[in-house]
């Protein structure tokens, strides 16, 4: 056995002096290097160099040491003393592991500011190693580190520390949670085990005595505290999934019961642990931060909602008779969206799972009960991204009027861009709902018009460079006739539903109505015109990829167009439609102009400005 003996003011110097000899090293050694006429090997990284590395790889034992004695040192002496069997590195972080998880257990909103503080210094600089924090959160168990979150936000409530260092320090631990969940040996059980501490009816009678008598009581703070952890979105994909499908079988059991899960999450979603950023919700859900969570790891999200035993199931559930409106649709929606147009996903042996699985989303939620512009606002931005990236199977549903039948994937044959397989299948009974949805905010306004934009611009785009190899192709002519009515229909159904929401913010629905044409003629302005070597390819891209970033009007066009605009818009529908298939014929022209499909002098002078097209 061997006792360590350490003074921490001693060992603090000698850390920074360590450090500021290595950046001393690294500086003039760059300043030598830069200003020598010649090589100096002694300065390459095998020589001189070697010196910082070396001093660099030791820093982290002093840190570790030190860090140990600031933990051991409760009375504030200055010093601490220690013993190991062997003083190795790993002797020493698995001591400081147990040390750490032990004042962190400790903790209660009786504990002192100074308690805090030991165990914030010594967190924040651990919490983002995953050998070290897999050790703590062993130690606690995941009762109690349900615990430990529970005694920080009492403390919050209760306590005299201030709030800034609890907010660090429940933010920290759950960092170093995070971080625990990534390393390779800890169990993903542990993220369903979290839930089900969290989630008191999951609990037998006897575990909840059990968990009663060692740590107290949750008080009615459980959703606040698994929605709080739910929130970081850096878990292992494992530990993620275990702790939503704990979740969802909560969830859904619930559904046929007396108390389905929002009315519990409504009781013990009110707590002191800081959740859902800036957002007023009606109250914690942790489900909701679960969705949000898959939005940032969109494998976890597919996984899922398509795995399982009954992934239909799960998908109708969560999508048509799921009660979302305490986060405005937001996460379930979120989440979709950045499965739906996750190019890794589209690119790769899930690409029919994710066209299949935005295929349900569309048809599901657009029957769910309270997915509505007054409901679901938090939507809106997500589902226009996913209408966005998949205009062409919006379009293709406006034209096949009145169909419904089973979600899935196709192949679509799209005018001027061509194949795509696999394609998710679109109907037009929900496309109301989902166009009301999608516009009912300016974001999402924007979006859409993005959309819209592109898709025209695209097909009339290729097609008139595809005339211009070929003028007297029939076929091609038809081809963009046929592109031309669509787009109008396309563009008529926006306008017309953009004049029945209303837009906070917006002057008025004739101001929305314009603001909004003016966004879809900005939008296909930024789709450029290709030479008929291009099409194929540049079509291609634009529908797979474009719609996400290449066509964008950028941060909050639409805000002030929607505010100021005064250009007043029919409200009779079959104007609407009228209008924008005269714009779309202008377009056309001008397109076909450029391309040289119709030569200079066949253009009437009027379009004429100095002998170029007017703008």
């Amino acid at each position: 056995m061997t006792t360590v003996t350490i003074e921490i003011d001693k060992i603090d110097s000698a850390i920074t002096a360590m450090k500021d000899l290595a950046d001393a090293i690294d500086l003039q050694r760059s300043a030598a290097q830069t200003a020598s006429p010649v090589h100096l090997p002694t300065l390459s990284s095998s020589g001189v160099a070697k010196s910082s590395a070396w001093m660099r790889d030791h820093l982290e034992d002093l840190t570790l040491r030190r860090d140990v004695a600031i933990l051991l040192d409760r009375d504030g002496t200055g010093s601490a003393s220690f013993t190991v069997a062997v003083e190795s590195n790993t002797e020493i972080e698995r001591l400081l592991a147990r040390e750490l998880a032990s004042q962190l257990g400790g903790l209660d909103h009786e504990s002192e500011l100074e308690d805090y503080e030991r165990v914030l210094g010594v967190l924040s600089v651990w919490k983002n190693d995953t050998g070290i924090m897999a050790d703590v959160f062993s130690e606690l168990g995941p009762d109690g580190t349900v615990a430990a979150f529970s005694q920080i936000g009492q403390a919050m409530s209760y306590g005299p520390v201030g709030t800034d260092v609890l907010d660090d320090l429940a933010k920290d631990l759950r960092t170093g949670l995070s971080s625990a969940s990534n390393d390779p040996g800890f169990p993903p059980s542990f993220g369903r085990e979290l839930v089900r501490y969290t989630v008191v009816p999951l609990l037998s009678q006897d575990e909840y005595d059990a968990f009663q008598k060692e740590f107290g009581g949750l008080g009615m703070s459980g959703a606040n505290l698994l929605t709080f952890l739910m929130e970081d979105t850096t878990y292992d994909d494992d530990f993620l999934l275990a702790a939503a499908n704990q979740l969802d079988e909560f969830e859904r059991l619930s559904a046929d019961g007396f108390m389905d899960a929002n009315y519990w999450y409504s009781h013990n979603g009110h707590g002191p642990l800081p959740t859902n950023g800036d957002r007023d919700l009606w109250h914690d859900d942790p489900m909701a931060a679960i969705m949000n969570n898959f939005a940032a790891n969109p494998e976890a999200g597919l996984e899922f909602f398509t795995g399982g035993d009954d992934p239909a199931g799960r998908q109708q559930f969560y999508f048509e008779q799921r009660d979302w409106r305490a986060d405005g649709y937001e996460g379930v929606s979120n989440a979709v969206a950045s499965i739906g147009t996750n190019t890794d996903l589209l690119e790769g042996v899930d690409a029919r799972a994710t066209t299949d699985l935005v295929s349900s989303f569309f048809d599901h939620i657009a029957e769910n009960e309270h997915f509505n512009p007054d409901d679901a606002s938090g939507a809106s931005p997500h589902v226009a991204s996913l209408m966005k990236f998949y205009m062409p199977a919006v379009d293709n549903a406006l034209r096949n009027y009145g169909t419904d039948g089973e979600p899935g994937s196709a192949s679509l044959s799209v005018l001027g861009i061509g194949e795509f397989d696999p394609y998710p299948v679109m109907f037009t009974d929900d496309l109301d709902i989902l166009m009301e949805v999608s516009l009912s905010t300016d974001e999402g306004a924007q979006r859409v018009a993005e959309g819209i934009g592109a898709f025209q611009a695209t097909q009339i785009n290729n097609l008139a460079a595809q005339l211009a190899a070929d003028p007297t192709n029939d076929g091609l002519q038809t081809q963009l006739r046929g592109a031309l009515e669509s787009s109008a229909a396309l563009q008529g159904f926006a306008e017309y539903t953009i004049g029945r929401v209303e837009i906070e913010g917006a002057a008025d629905r004739d101001a929305q109505r314009q603001a909004f044409i003016d966004m879809v003629q900005d939008a296909a302005g930024l789709v450029p015109l290709p030479g008929a070597s291009q099409v194929g390819d540049l079509g291609s891209k634009l529908i797979n990829y474009g719609y996400s970033e290449a066509v964008s009007l950028g941060h909050d066009a639409a805000g002030e167009r929607f505010a100021n605009e005064e250009a007043a818009a029919r409200d009779n529908a079959e104007e609407r439609a009228e209008a924008g298939s005269t714009r779309m014929r202008m377009d056309a022209f001008v397109t076909l102009v450029e391309a040289g499909v119709i030569p200079e002098d066949a253009i009437p002078s009027g379009w004429l400005e100095d002998g170029k097209l007017k703008d």
